[in-house]
């Protein structure tokens, strides 16, 4: 499946699907960060018409039925990915990229998009290990390739497009 395939899907999901630079994390298009109601439709459409080769990527806080919203915890460390894993009770869908990983969840309330930072060993600093995705915030997926790795990003679980939104995790209130 092409980027632009998925980008398809997960719009006609409901969630807001923006393009990646290529050889980058970053987002392509001015006014990536507002909702894509926010958005004329016609961007939305000229976005999927010119995707050509730019990977995807998804605005995090695109409604969810229930009234929450979609989010991610961005574990940036290997050593904390068992730990995130089990605070979130194994959850359904995730995603790799280079290091750690992303797991999705729904969100309740207005909490921020907090960072969590640490010492590592012998008071040398990890800094941050981990991020709240959110709200504003944007998440790359699969098939886009990783640019540091080289290879594309992949799925832990059942991918994103197939999971019951409401059997994620949920974070606030």
């Amino acid at each position: 499946m092409t980027p632009r395939d998925s980008a398809i899907i997960f719009n006609d999901l409901g969630m807001w699907s923006r393009r990646i630079r290529p050889g980058t994390k970053a987002c392509y298009d001015k006014g990536w960060q507002a909702p894509n109601t926010d958005l004329p439709t016609r961007a939305l459409q000229n976005w999927l018409d010119a995707w050509g080769t730019f990977g995807i990527g998804l605005l995090m806080g695109s409604p969810i039925s229930d009234g929450t919203r979609l989010g991610a915890l961005d574990v940036d460390r290997d050593e904390y990915t068992s730990l995130a894993r089990t605070l979130l009770r194994n959850p359904a869908c995730g995603r790799i990229g280079e290091k750690g990983a992303v797991f999705f969840v729904r969100v309740r309330g207005d909490v921020g998009n907090p960072e969590f930072r640490v010492s590592g060993p012998k008071g040398k600093s990890w800094g941050k290990v981990a991020e709240c995705l959110f709200v504003k915030k944007l998440c790359v997926i699969p098939p886009t390739i990783h640019p540091n790795t080289r290879q594309p990003y992949r799925w832990i679980g059942t991918p994103l497009h197939e999971v019951d939104l409401l059997s994620l995790p949920l974070i606030g209130e």
